[in-house]
């Protein structure tokens, strides 16, 4: 139920089994992609799965292909990587990297690549310099710039997920002998009575997921995380005064439509300082989205989950809300 959140256009899975990650992706929706590739059949000891929204690929269906979907290997194959946000400065890190990498995501047709796909070359050079993983991220997210969760999995830690969020949405879950990450506490809907504990960890983090529990670090000391306090009460004021005058508007649209000013007022900041810390990757969308859960549950809304046809593929799921 995560996917309708952001209109998956490509889905992957990889998964490490033994000494080697075994990757599953396509484009299309995740019910398409599920019909078509057999992904469900992987398995192994832990995996990483992600279903990729993108503006490019939404107007232009040569954006959306396996190759761009997530998630990405290292040139030696030990490393897999997902990225959920954008990064900004992607094209210089691309300039530097392409002299010694293989870029697989990279489209002849379009001169493109993933911006995500830098991630994991940064960070398999940096394993092969010595570090762990851990301190491999700490090393290279400080030269990111952008909205970044990034998660990997590496064949040297065969019941491991790295994490490496600034400012992105994540849940975390922990329970008997297992550990899952979702963006979204609706990914967690049908596990979270069997799980013992379920959190937001903290931004600006490196979280290690073992079958053991969980261990938090520092991401990036030269990060400064904003304090950001939604008020609630004005949010839901100003998304039924704008439902109100639309009538229906999609997850997304909705969003838009109170930015700048809107969510400035929400978050008690003027709209240049709301503009400034979007630039500077601070996304603050599972508050958006729990509210938007509570006014369904008050009463006040309807949801649906409205298909549309984006990159290439009809069926594309979305959230969308009305007054009720």
């Amino acid at each position: 139920m995560q996917e309708p959140l952001y209109g998956g256009h490509a889905t992957g899975m990889g998964v490490l089994k033994r000494d080697s990650i075994e990757v599953v992706k396509a484009p299309g929706h995740l019910r398409h992609v599920v019909e078509t590739t057999g992904i469900e059949k992987l398995e192994g000891t832990c995996s990483l799965a992600h279903s990729r929204y993108s503006d490019n690929a939404r107007d232009n269906v040569d954006y959306n292909t396996a190759e761009m979907a997530h998630p990405f290997l290292s040139d030696d194959g030990r490393i897999a990587l997902m990225h959920n946000g954008v990064i900004a400065n992607y094209r210089e890190l691309w300039r530097e990297l392409e002299k010694s990498h293989t870029f697989r995501s990279h489209s002849t047709v379009v001169d493109n690549i993933t911006d995500s796909e830098v991630a994991v070359h940064m960070l398999s050079d940096a394993v092969d310099q010595g570090m762990t993983v851990t301190e491999a991220f700490q090393s290279m997210t400080p030269r990111l710039r952008g909205t970044f969760l990034l998660a990997a999995i590496h064949v040297g830690e065969p019941d491991t997920v790295y994490i490496a969020n600034w400012y992105q949405p994540c849940y975390v879950a922990v329970g008997d002998d297992e550990a899952m990450f979702v963006s979204s506490r609706r990914g967690l809907m049908h596990v979270v009575d069997v799980m013992d504990r379920v959190f937001q960890p903290p931004k600006n983090s490196v979280i290690k997921l073992t079958r053991d529990g969980v261990e938090v670090e520092v991401m990036d000391r030269g990060r400064s995380i904003p304090w950001m306090q939604m008020n609630r009460f004005e949010a839901r004021r100003l998304i039924l005064a704008k439902l109100e005058e639309a009538g229906r508007l999609d997850l997304r649209q909705l969003f838009n439509a109170l930015h700048p000013e809107g969510w400035g007022k929400v978050f008690g900041i003027s709209p240049e300082e709301w503009k400034r810390h979007r630039r500077n990757g601070v996304y603050v969308r599972n508050p958006y989205f729990e509210l938007l859960e509570e006014l369904v549950a008050d009463g006040e809304l309807q949801e649906s989950i409205d298909p549309r046809t984006e990159g290439g593929f009809a069926g594309c799921p979305r959230f969308s809300y009305a007054l009720s």
